[in-house]
C-alpha cells in the first residue's frame, strides 16, 4: 500500500519552478491582453511574444520554496501551469492557473483519501492587496491603462541608450517616506523572493530604506509607456556623530534584461549618489552573491582606474593610512578599497621580479590572514601557512579573471 501511494505520489508531483510562468504584460486594449493571455505559454524561457497587439515576456521564478516549500513541488495536478501575471510597468497582479488533470476529482480506491494541493492561496499571500485584479477582464483593462498613464515612482536621476536604436532606460529614486515608493515596492517583494535566495520581506514603514529602480522607455503613438528592468532597495545605517552608510540589501534584474548591463549602470548610479551624499560614509554590501561581487569589481575598478586612484601606488605593501584614504576619497568599504589595491598592484606588477613578486603574495596573505584571524589561530603553523596559501592562489587566479574582462 505505502508503494502504490508513493508512486501516485510521484505521478502527481509538479516541480513549481517549472510549473511558474511570470509574464510581463503591455497592450494598447484591454482585448489584446484577453488575447495574450488566452494561448498557451511557450516553454521558451524570457521570450518576447506580440500577439495581437499585446506585449508579453515571460520567465520563470529561480527560487519556489518560500512559497510551496523547501522541495519546490505541488502535489494533485498533471499539465499544471500557475500564472503571475503582470502588468509591466505598474505591477498590476492576476493570477490564474490551468492544469489537465487534477487528483481529487478522480474516483480512487485508497484507503486514504487524497487532495490537490491549494497553489493559488500561497502565492496571494505575498501580493500587494490593492495591485491585486480578481477576474481576468479586470487584469485586461488594468493592463490597457497601465499601458498609456503609468508613471514611475520617485524622482528621476538618470537615463541611459540601449544597445539598440531607440531604446531608452530611466532610473528612479525614492524613499519609504513616499506613499508611491512604499506601495510599489509592495508590489515587487513577491519578485525579490522569486530570485534572490534567502531574501526576506523589509520592512517599508522605515523610511531610512531607498529604493533605486531602472525602467524601460517606450514611445507608443507619442505617449510614453514603462516597463520594469530592475531595482535595489539601499539601507542607511547611521554612523556617530552625523553621517550614513549605505548598504545595498536586495538587488534584483529581472530575468529578460540580465546580461545586457543594466546591473552594472545601477550599481554606478548607486555609488554616485553615495559620493554625492555629504552625509555618506561608505557604500556597503548585505551577503553579495558571487555574480554581484564580480559586476561590483570590474564597475569599481572600471571607475577607479578612469579617476587615476592608484597612480601613486608604488607597489606592495601599501600603507594603511593609504588604504583608509582612497577608502573616504571614493566612499567605499575597506573590504573592497582593499581587493582593488590589490588587483591593481598586480596588473602592474612584473611577475618575473621574484622579490616584488613575495612582498606583493605576503601584502595580500596578511589581509587574508586578518580576515579570518579567528578560524586560523585555531590551527597549527603547518594547517595555518597550507590554508593561507590555498586562500592567495583562489585570489590571484580570480583578480586574473576579474581584470580580464575589463
Amino acid at each position: 500500500m505505502d508503494s502504490l501511494l508513493a508512486a501516485t505520489a510521484s505521478q502527481w508531483a509538479t516541480d513549481t519552478n517549472a510549473a511558474v510562468h511570470i509574464q510581463l504584460i503591455s497592450a494598447d486594449s484591454a482585448d489584446d491582453v484577453l488575447k495574450a493571455i488566452s494561448r498557451d505559454p511557450s516553454e521558451e524561457e524570457a521570450e518576447e511574444e506580440d500577439e495581437g497587439g499585446a506585449d508579453v515576456i515571460q520567465f520563470h521564478p529561480a527560487f519556489t520554496y518560500s512559497i510551496y516549500g523547501e522541495h519546490e513541488r505541488v502535489f494533485g495536478y498533471k499539465g499544471l501551469q500557475i500564472f503571475l501575471r503582470y502588468a509591466a510597468g505598474s505591477l498590476a497582479t492576476h493570477l490564474d492557473m490551468r492544469y489537465a488533470q487534477r487528483i481529487d476529482s478522480l474516483d480512487t480506491t485508497h484507503a486514504v483519501q487524497l487532495r490537490a494541493d491549494d497553489v493559488i492561496s500561497p502565492l496571494q499571500q505575498h501580493l500587494s492587496a490593492p495591485a491585486v485584479c480578481p477576474t481576468a477582464e479586470e487584469f485586461a483593462q488594468r493592463v490597457a491603462r497601465d499601458t498609456r498613464e503609468f508613471r514611475p515612482p520617485g524622482r528621476k536621476v538618470h537615463e541611459y541608450a540601449g544597445v539598440d536604436a531607440g531604446q531608452t532606460y530611466e532610473v528612479y529614486e525614492g524613499d519609504f517616506a513616499d506613499a508611491r515608493v512604499r506601495a510599489y515596492h509592495e508590489r515587487v517583494q513577491l519578485l525579490v523572493m522569486l530570485y534572490i535566495e534567502g531574501a526576506q520581506a523589509i520592512d517599508t514603514a522605515d523610511e531610512r530604506w531607498r529604493v533605486v529602480s531602472v525602467f524601460e522607455r517606450l514611445v507608443l503613438d507619442g505617449r510614453a509607456s514603462y516597463s520594469l528592468v530592475g531595482f535595489c532597495t539601499v539601507y542607511a545605517f547611521f554612523h556617530w556623530p552625523d553621517h550614513v552608510r549605505w548598504r545595498i540589501s536586495q538587488f534584483l534584474v529581472l530575468p529578460p534584461f540580465q546580461a545586457q548591463g543594466h546591473g552594472q549602470r545601477l550599481y554606478r548610479e548607486i555609488h554616485r549618489m553615495v559620493r554625492d551624499d555629504p552625509r555618506a560614509v561608505d557604500l556597503q554590501v548585505e551577503d553579495p552573491s558571487a555574480a554581484f561581487d564580480d559586476m561590483r569589481d570590474r564597475c569599481d575598478m572600471q571607475y577607479l582606474l578612469a579617476e587615476r586612484a592608484f597612480d601613486g601606488l608604488q607597489g606592495a605593501p601599501v600603507a594603511a593610512e593609504t588604504m583608509a584614504a582612497l577608502a573616504r576619497r571614493f566612499k567605499m568599504s575597506r573590504r573592497q578599497t582593499a581587493r582593488c589595491v590589490e588587483m591593481a598592484l598586480l596588473r602592474r606588477l612584473d611577475r618575473r621580479d621574484e622579490q616584488k613578486y613575495a612582498a606583493y603574495r605576503l601584502f595580500v596573505k596578511r589581509r587574508i590572514y586578518a580576515q579570518n584571524a579567528d578560524q586560523m589561530s585555531a590551527m597549527d603553523a603547518d594547517e595555518r601557512r597550507e590554508r593561507v596559501g590555498a586562500a592567495y592562489q583562489a585570489v590571484e587566479e580570480d583578480y586574473a579573471r576579474i581584470m580580464a574582462a575589463l
